[in-house]
């Protein structure tokens, strides 16, 4: 795995873990780069920022910071955006949902890249071709 590029998106007030998620990414691969933060003002327009970096940069993965106590319609909407940019995109998206601490986040986020490329990599040698000619 070469480096790697990131995406943290953090809704207002719910930066406590970049910095140990930050560190544990170098810890653990070689981080191409600065890491890019986009600051968002609420969960609910999280979807938007990780599709901006799905479409508009080269990152490999998004980390997303969500409050803990956040109301759980306006949670769910938003997890259901992240999820349809992760199958849209075919990009890793991760949460503090599933993941509430940096160093899990981080490790999370790097295991799905591996698990990413890894396939890609088994789908490109076992192509079948299928033309007729």
């Amino acid at each position: 795995m070469g480096a790697l590029k990131f995406g943290f998106v953090i809704v207002e007030g719910c930066g406590e873990q970049t910095m140990i998620a930050e560190h544990s990414l170098h810890q653990m691969v070689e981080v191409e780069g600065e890491v890019e933060y986009r600051l968002v003002p609420g969960t609910g327009e999280t979807p938007l920022a990780a599709k901006c970096f799905a479409e508009l940069t080269s990152v490999d993965a998004v980390l997303v910071f969500l409050p803990p106590n956040e109301n759980q319609l306006v949670l769910a909407a938003a997890l259901n955006g992240l999820t349809d940019v992760v199958l849209e995109w075919n990009m890793p998206i991760v949460t503090t949902v599933s993941y509430p601490d940096g160093v899990s986040l981080a490790r999370a986020a790097v295991a799905m890249v591996g698990l990413q490329m890894e396939m890609e990599a088994r789908a490109e040698m076992t192509q079948v071709d299928t033309s007729v000619n």
